[in-house]
């Protein structure tokens, strides 16, 4: 089950999340024949009463992780796919696909001394993300702390996003890299 350290959830929330990781999490997947579409229903359901703000969920799938979700913001026609982990604090668009196995980071360990050893340095101040509108994070992607995904954005199966991309791209690879715009050229840039 997922360690929840806020101390502002309201009993409500509480409850839901309780009964999100304790059960909800683990019924069939959203795509199963037997039992998706109410497994989903029942997700939604509870992450709707989690959630700071919610659209019309589309999907949540088996076994995401949002620790309290408490600051969650999710738009309508929205989705997230099976065992993906995001902080409890982001910000999702209006039909934002976010497939399976996806791994967003809120933080990282600070390293910057050298006379002491990692494990004892802390961390570094927690980054929030954004997802604009209309973006599609494939399959087995990791995001960086801090990172801001611009609309119509693709980011490509298991790629790790480590800086931001103008609107409309479409990234790849381990770094992220970008592959090409989605927008049509005009014709002076043709030229």
């Amino acid at each position: 089950m997922a360690k929840i350290k806020d101390a502002n959830i309201s009993f409500k929330q509480l409850i839901c999340l309780a009964l999100y990781y304790g059960v909800a999490t683990h019924l069939p997947d959203s795509y199963s024949l037997f039992g998706g579409k109410i497994s989903n229903s029942i997700r939604v359901f509870l992450c709707k009463r989690i959630f700071k703000k919610c659209g019309k969920i589309r999907t949540i799938n088996r076994k995401v992780v949002f620790g309290s979700g408490r600051n969650i913001e999710m738009g309508d026609d929205s989705g997230i796919g099976a065992n993906t982990e995001i902080p409890s604090d982001t910000i999702i668009g209006k039909n934002v696909m976010l497939s399976r196995r996806c791994f967003v980071l809120h933080r990282n360990h600070e390293f910057s001394r050298i006379d002491i050893p990692i494990i004892e340095q802390g961390f570094k101040e927690t980054k929030k993300l954004i997802i604009e509108d209309d973006c599609w994070i494939g399959l087995s992607s990791i995001l960086t702390p801090g990172r801001h995904i611009k609309k119509g954005t693709i980011v490509g199966m298991g790629s790790v996003l480590t800086k931001d991309f103008p609107e409309y791209s479409i990234v790849g690879g381990n770094p992220a890299k970008l592959i090409k715009s989605r927008r049509p050229q005009t014709e002076a840039e043709k030229a």
